[in-house]
C-alpha cells in the first residue's frame, strides 16, 4: 500500500470518527463561529452580511445545503470553512428584501 493511500485511509478513518462523535451536533460553549455571506452581484443591495452561531462547523455546512438546494444563489463562487469561522462568495441577484439575508 502506498503512502498516499495509507494517508487517505487514515483521513476517512478519523473524518468517521469525528462524525459519529458529533451525530447530534451538541452546541459548543467556547466560542461562536462567525458566518460571514460576500454578494458579488453589483446590482443587489445585498452585498454582505455576518451572523455569529454556536454549533459546530458540521451543522453549519448541513444547514448550507439546504439553503443551495432552496435556489437562493444563482452561483456559489467561494467556500471556507474552519472552526471558527465560515466564509462564502456568491453570484446573488435577489435583494434583502427577498429574505437573502435571514
Amino acid at each position: 500500500m502506498s503512502t498516499l493511500n495509507v494517508a487517505t485511509e487514515q483521513s476517512r478513518s478519523s473524518a468517521l470518527k469525528s462524525t459519529s462523535q458529533n451525530a447530534g451536533f451538541t452546541p459548543h460553549e467556547d466560542f461562536d463561529v462567525a458566518i460571514i455571506w460576500h454578494n458579488t452581484y453589483a446590482h443587489s443591495n445585498f452585498t454582505t452580511f455576518r451572523k455569529e452561531f454556536q454549533r459546530p462547523i458540521e451543522r453549519i455546512l448541513v444547514d448550507f445545503a439546504k439553503v443551495l438546494e432552496s435556489g437562493m444563489f444563482e452561483e456559489v463562487l467561494s467556500v471556507s470553512a474552519s472552526k471558527h469561522m465560515f466564509y462564502v462568495t456568491v453570484v446573488c441577484t435577489k435583494n434583502k428584501e427577498d429574505g437573502v439575508s435571514q
